[in-house]
């Protein structure tokens, strides 16, 4: 399938990478780290989707099935990570699920942590190149391993990938559905989400944006008019099964 000329949706992660990356227009800005922001293209946000999923493949035998407990919030680093378990085919789970195979997280020295069988310490400063403190034994260091990994991944999980949402299983395809934007076309707008939404929720407003769209994630319960304007937000995004 061509995905850059067709106007049919994508049914897997595979064929929303292919119509996102041809776009340099926002994908991502992030306002929610107090005094920075940070903007991903569409092309840059899908370099880290395919870098996350080569260390998640490599480091972790991350494939289709696969059980991977999410501890973290809505932050530029997270989202490309649980766009890439999806693209390799994982569910993904909270981080009480005692059944995961791989915790990701930012509390690296939680109860959840230490019971963990492998364990991802993610970092939210901004430009972080480690998790800036010591961490356990055997704990991979996110910042630290994900930029040596390529800018180019093709996972095979197809359309395996899910998130589990009220004890359900919830596929790609159906997300993508939700998500209700075709990758190529649909407008070119920019939504704007509350960092507390949750990384659900920014993970399929960025989904929804299309080819074209961007999501401003920000701190607070509302983004500063000010802000708005300069971001050229068009409306507020509608959280994902909330």
């Amino acid at each position: 399938m061509d995905t850059e000329n067709s106007q049919e949706p994508a049914t897997n992660l595979n064929q929303w990478m292919a119509a996102r990356a041809a776009s340099t227009s926002p994908a991502l800005v992030d306002l929610s780290t107090p005094g920075g922001r940070i903007e991903l293209s569409g092309r840059v946000l899908c370099n880290w989707v395919a870098k996350n999923a080569g260390l998640l493949d490599s480091e972790f035998g991350v494939g289709r099935g696969t059980v991977v407990a999410l501890d973290a919030p809505a932050h530029w680093r997270t989202i490309p990570l649980a766009l890439a378990a999806l693209a390799l085919g994982a569910t993904l789970v909270g981080p009480d699920d005692h059944d995961a195979e791989l915790l990701i997280t930012t509390d690296p020295g939680s109860p959840a942590a230490m019971d963990a069988d492998e364990v991802l310490a993610v970092s939210l400063e901004m430009l972080a190149l480690t998790f800036g403190s010591p961490l356990p034994p055997g704990v991979v260091d996110h910042a630290a391993e994900v930029r040596a990994q390529p800018d180019r991944f093709t996972p095979s999980g197809g359309d395996a990938g899910r998130w589990m949402h009220d004890g359900v299983g919830v596929g790609i395809a159906q997300i993508l559905a939700e998500a209700g934007a075709p990758p190529v076309s649909g407008e070119s707008s920019c939504v704007s989400l509350p960092a507390p939404s949750g990384l659900p929720a920014a993970t399929v407003a960025v989904l929804a944006a299309g080819r074209n769209g961007s999501v401003v994630l920000h701190g607070g319960d509302e983004l500063e008019a000010a802000q708005a304007a300069s971001e050229r937000v068009t409306r507020p995004a509608v959280p994902w099964r909330s």
